[in-house]
């Protein structure tokens, strides 16, 4: 992989995880919470099916025969509830993810224009993406950036000639 191919990866996923600490806490919770709501339903399943079955091996003439096909069938079962685990804690970590990217992408431009603001910058401006949140604060801080612009833009730019 050349130099450029690997800065342009980097800058994807750094894109991609402004905040690795805080996005992946969050799906991590989301993921805690989703266990234990599928560990209360599992074990309610659990005990109702062991009662329906050991009712169902007790009235056939044949319990080791219907044991052998109740176990097979919960089998199958257990199968494809871990597939549906797996993709669902896939898709609970990509949409964690893709919400705190639209919550802390803001974030990071508002630091950016606050550091342009203590340089005396008072031309930037902070343009979101579509979906990003926080777009009335974006407003508002361009409002008072320029307003600060207008009133000590000469100022700020004055001082600057004369110490240099």
């Amino acid at each position: 992989m050349s130099f450029y191919s690997e800065k342009l990866l980097k800058r994807r996923l750094s894109n991609f995880l402004l905040q690795p600490i805080i996005q992946t806490r969050l799906g991590l919770y989301c993921i805690l919470l989703s266990f234990l709501f599928a560990g209360v339903i599992a074990a309610i399943v659990y005990v109702h099916l062991g009662q329906l079955f050991g009712f169902i091996i007790e009235m056939t003439d044949a319990p080791e025969e219907v044991q052998t096909i109740i176990l097979s069938y919960l089998s199958s079962i257990q199968t494809s509830i871990y597939l549906a685990l797996g993709s669902y804690i896939l898709f609970v970590l990509a949409i964690s993810i893709w919400y705190t990217h639209r919550l802390v992408g803001p974030m990071v431009a508002f630091k950016r224009h606050f550091e342009a603001l203590q340089q005396g910058n008072f031309t930037h401006r902070t343009n979101l993406r579509k979906n990003d949140a926080f777009h009335e604060a974006a407003n508002e801080l361009n409002k008072a950036t320029e307003f600060l612009g207008e009133r000590y833009g000469e100022k700020s730019s004055k001082i600057e000639h004369l110490q240099n």
